[in-house]
């Protein structure tokens, strides 16, 4: 943007330099002529210019800053010419502080002044030194005629390099009621800023916009972000759904994201299927995160079968031991009694268990119904030592106690009997 604005500036200037003569502006600015010697490299250096020579540029004006004699309006297009070069070398940080000089000399024509003035303005805004960036635009604004909506534009993005969300949302406001078709960035902007002050139903409304205008994943992406934002959960699911339909989906949290959301809407069948098909793509990576949730999610649909091989690989992958207790669980509930034995086993090998009680109280469950008496007891008695679990493992202990006490004939299997592992 700020070539193509440096390229109209210059032709502009060619014209000023043609007519060498005092002119008076809107605000009655008299400004004073320009000598033939200022003229002559003034007009090489805008020849330069144009040839995109920007070192032959900044000869000539080192030439010219060593002449002490220049007038207000010699030092302003000398400076101004200092600040299109910098601007074409993209040394951006050396274009503000000459282009800050030429404006400060005063010896501009009164629009040359408005038109370096908002290039000086952009170029603070790329560097993000919004205050600066500001004052310059609330000058500009001052006396611009009929300001183009991109000049809101920018001046909104240094409101919001600033902190000031009022006004940025206001000048993007403008930028995008002037313009037949809003800019993806302006809309983008205001999202943006919408977002960051919680007006979620604004920001619906512009992402609604963007949709329609710029149909892009990422729009979709945030619009369910904000209905799960605003607890509108059928929504969010119903938009993230139209994004996987489509194909779109190309990441492992967009896979894992819809699986919870068909979770938490009590669709578990298609969560699994969700989370089966990102594995098969190999877009969902082999994490026991993702194991555990396509698990769970054949546990809510009273799969137990289909559970059973993703809890096992989800253990496997495990850094602790806790996901081999819930496949003890799992294990327990099957009555598959010598499997869960071993489940808790790698359980304790891996450690970390945030429940150790739960684990010794499935071993004893599973020890009891494989008669390994011995075992039980002991692992009824560790697990009565945790409070979460003290209740059922007295329970067992008080079921073989009785146990022992009957005789041999009148002793009863216990299996089956998994209810207290809760």
């Amino acid at each position: 943007m700020l070539r193509i604005q440096t390229i109209g500036v210059v032709c502009a200037m060619s014209w000023l330099l043609a007519t060498t003569a005092m002119a008076a502006d809107a605000g009655d600015r008299v400004v004073e002529p320009v000598g033939a010697w200022a003229f002559k490299r003034i007009e090489r250096a805008h020849q330069d210019l144009r040839a995109e020579q920007f070192d032959y540029v900044l000869a000539t004006l080192d030439e010219m800053k060593r002449n002490h004699k220049l007038n207000s309006h010699e030092q302003a297009l000398m400076w101004q010419a200092y600040g299109y070069a910098y601007i074409g070398k993209e040394d951006y940080e050396s274009a503000a502080d000459v282009l800050g000089r030429c404006l400060a000399t005063g010896g501009l024509p009164f629009q040359a002044e408005l038109h370096t003035r908002y290039n000086l303005a952009q170029i603070l805004v790329m560097l993000e030194r919004p205050e600066p960036a500001i004052a310059e635009f609330e000058e500009w604004f001052r006396h611009a005629e009929n300001p183009t909506p991109a000049a809101y534009y920018m001046a909104a993005m240094a409101y919001m390099q600033g902190g000031d969300r009022r006004h940025a949302i206001e000048f993007v406001d403008r930028a995008i009621a002037g313009a037949a078709t809003p800019k993806e960035s302006w809309l983008q902007l205001k999202n943006a800023m919408l977002v960051e002050e919680k007006d979620f139903d604004g920001a619906e409304d512009v992402l609604t916009e963007l949709i329609a205008r710029y149909p892009k994943k990422a729009y979709w992406m945030q619009l369910a972000a904000i209905y799960s934002e605003t607890k509108r959960h059928e929504r969010a699911l119903t938009t993230l759904e139209l994004v996987y339909l489509q194909g779109l989906f190309d990441q492992d949290s967009e896979y894992i994201t819809l699986a919870q959301m068909y979770l938490f809407n009590q669709i578990p069948f298609q969560a699994a299927a969700v989370i089966n098909d990102g594995l098969d793509k190999g877009v969902i990576k082999d994490s026991p995160q993702a194991w555990q949730l396509l698990a769970d999610s054949w546990m809510h649909a009273r799969e137990r079968d289909r559970a059973l091989p993703p809890m096992r690989r989800a253990a496997e992958l495990a850094k602790d031991g806790n996901l081999y207790v819930r496949l003890a669980q799992i294990l327990v509930d099957r009555e598959e009694w010598g499997e869960a034995r071993e489940a808790i086993a790698m359980a304790e090998e891996k450690g970390g268990l945030r429940h150790p009680g739960h684990a010794q109280l499935l071993l004893g469950i599973a020890s009891a119904n494989e008669e390994r008496w011995g075992e039980a007891e002991q692992a009824f008695a560790a697990a009565r030592q945790d409070e979460k679990t003290e209740k059922a493992a007295d329970y067992w202990l008080r079921h073989l106690a009785e146990r022992h006490a009957q005789s041999p004939n009148e002793q009863a299997s216990v299996a089956g009997d998994t209810n207290p592992a809760g």
